[in-house]
């Protein structure tokens, strides 16, 4: 199917291609028609002995007014078929694109603004469009006529006029390559800002309830307002850029007219050129300019959208996950619970600061272990290393004695259910986001999915039911809801391991224990990894690691660890103590 769409562009492109070619050769030869029909109507001027009756005023009109109107129809059909292809094409680049920025490991988004990287493509696409545009659309047509009006005043004209037409080319070249210059720096500040004010927006957006909770619009918007003021005076220096460039040209035009016009005038009052001739000198001083200009503007514009591309690129250029073909994948390996093992792993999201130090430990496949401990600890860069989000700075992680790195980060994380502390929901219907990513799952698993999360309740509540919109990021329901829906989605994927962080932090007593029930349900029969602070909500847990800066401080049950009176007993007694008062 590809490959029919990319020959399908290709085709486009071609017929586009001979549009071009025919519109621009219509264009470069209708004034010499103009000229003979001149020519045949001024007194006492006979045809050609050789055209004969074939130069007739009629027929000479017809071919100049048919080359005028062809020459438009041909750059409408190329407008048309270029029109077709082009959006394929950016269709398929904005694929890629977004696929590779899917693709991006977790630390490049955590270090960028979505605002910026939206702006980012859009900049891009639309440097690629001018980029596209101007090469088909202006470089190849004005070459073209540029070309074949050469051709015809070597043939026709005094050889001095082709000399004055090379010194306006060159004047017109010198001028547009300074321009160019000009407007690609310019443009270069006009995309970095515009990426920026785009940044500004998203956060705006993306936080809104924290704006509106402290009456923080109008702070807001003055941050983003600094940004856009920044964006227009940049804007100023790229349009004063271009004004400048075109106040050359049009000098350059009017001298160049000048002088064509005053050699022609001599010619003519000296019976060296005719009237038809005169009417073709100016009508190409007039046309060549078009062409001139178009190649000049074109240049300066092709210089904006590579501008406009560049940040595109470095996108492009950043490093994806690494990822395996399609039969490295291992389909073979047995189902039922993973066997987790970490050797000796040592952790850092910056040099020199590791979160986990030689951290050694065993989870048995199918039981359910709980990482608790202070904050900072470590215990979500553990489940962020599951993931494969991160690798380790030294040391081994195995799955089912397998290690991590042998696994594709996407046939690993098929293998995974994650529920995470903050559920964010995508604005599309509940059964969209229990089903998601196979969101085209038959309806009877996304209602048995939200049975076992204990959903039953809110679907009868909502006005469309499974249908219902959630909003953005979920906003349209609590967070024990959101949570529960984090649930079912998990437990439809029929992990091998689950992985629940923090999953209950930001709920109520009532909720929380709704929520464990829920969890202890989808994840029966699962290995399973509890990250919590509450401690009572992982008093059921086979194994409970208490994490310490990074290294394992106790480990033991609930009874066991409370027996020994360590760490966790202490953390069991503030937390105890504190739900008393």
């Amino acid at each position: 199917m590809r490959a029919e769409l990319d020959r399908a562009d290709a085709g486009r492109l071609t017929a586009a291609l001979v549009c071009v070619v025919l519109a621009a050769a219509l264009t470069a030869l209708g004034p010499v028609a103009l000229k003979l029909l001149i020519d045949t109507l001024t007194p006492g001027a006979t045809p050609p002995p050789v055209l004969g009756y074939l130069l007739a005023p009629v027929l000479l009109l017809t071919l100049y007014a048919g080359a005028q109107g062809l020459g438009r129809i041909a750059g409408e059909l190329r407008a048309l078929l270029f029109g077709a292809a082009e959006q394929s094409i950016s269709r398929k680049l904005s694929r890629r694109v977004f696929t590779h920025v899917m693709a991006l490991p977790l630390r490049f988004h955590l270090a960028r603004a979505t605002g910026a990287v939206a702006q980012t493509l859009e900049n891009g696409l639309q440097g690629y469009r001018l980029v596209m545009q101007h090469m088909l659309f202006t470089i190849l047509p004005g070459l073209l006529e540029i070309f074949i009006m050469s051709i015809v005043i070597a043939l026709v004209l005094d050889p001095v006029f082709l000399l004055v037409f090379a010194a306006c080319a060159l004047a017109y070249v010198a001028v547009f390559v300074d321009g160019a210059r000009r407007v690609l720096k310019a443009s270069r500040a006009v995309s970095a800002s515009r990426i920026d004010a785009n940044a500004q927006l998203a956060d705006g957006l993306l936080n809104f309830e924290t704006v509106k909770s402290f009456s923080g619009e109008a702070a807001f918007t003055r941050r983003y307002d600094a940004a856009l003021e920044t964006t227009q005076g940049r804007w100023g220096a790229f349009y004063r850029a271009r004004f400048r460039n075109g106040a050359q040209v049009a000098l350059v035009f009017a001298a160049g007219l000048a002088a064509v016009l005053w050699l022609a005038v001599a010619r003519v009052e000296a019976g060296t050129m005719s009237l038809g001739d005169f009417v073709l000198v100016n009508a190409y001083m007039l046309q060549i300019v078009r062409p001139l200009e178009m190649l000049g503007f074109g240049i300066r514009d092709i210089g904006q959208g590579a501008a406009f591309i560049e940040r595109m690129v470095e996108l492009l250029d950043e490093e994806p996950e690494l990822d395996f073909p399609p039969e490295a994948a291992r389909e073979d390996e047995a189902p039922g619970p993973a066997g987790i093992v970490f050797e000796n792993v040592t952790f850092e999201y910056h040099p020199g600061r590791p979160v986990l130090q030689d951290l050694s430990f065993e989870i048995a496949p199918g039981s359910v272990t709980a990482l608790v401990g202070s904050s900072g600890g470590g215990k979500s860069s553990i489940a962020r290393l599951l993931m494969r989000f991160y690798e380790p700075t030294a040391g081994l992680i195995l799955f089912d004695g397998v290690p991590l790195t042998d696994y594709p980060p996407a046939e690993l994380r098929r293998r995974i259910a994650f529920v995470p502390q903050d559920t964010s929901l995508f604005n599309a219907s509940l059964a969209f986001n229990i089903g998601f990513p196979e969101y085209e799952s038959a309806r009877e698993e996304v209602e048995a999915a939200a049975r076992l999360a204990s959903l039953e309740d809110l679907i009868a509540k909502l006005p469309d039911g499974y249908d219902t919109i959630v909003g953005e990021r979920g906003l349209k329901l609590s967070g024990g809801e959101k949570q529960r829906v984090a649930i079912a989605r998990a437990s439809l994927k029929k992990p091998r391991l689950f992985i629940a962080d923090e999953a209950t932090s930001a709920l109520d007593s009532r909720t929380e224990a709704g929520i464990v029930e829920s969890l202890a349900l989808a994840t029966r029969g699962v290995t399973t990894v509890l990250i919590a602070h509450r401690l009572s909500t992982v008093m059921a847990a086979d194994d409970i690691i208490v994490l310490e800066a990074g290294r394992i401080a106790e480990r033991g049950t609930h009874a066991a660890l409370l027996e020994r009176d360590g760490l966790y007993a202490d953390l069991w007694r503030a937390q105890t103590e504190g739900a008393g008062n």
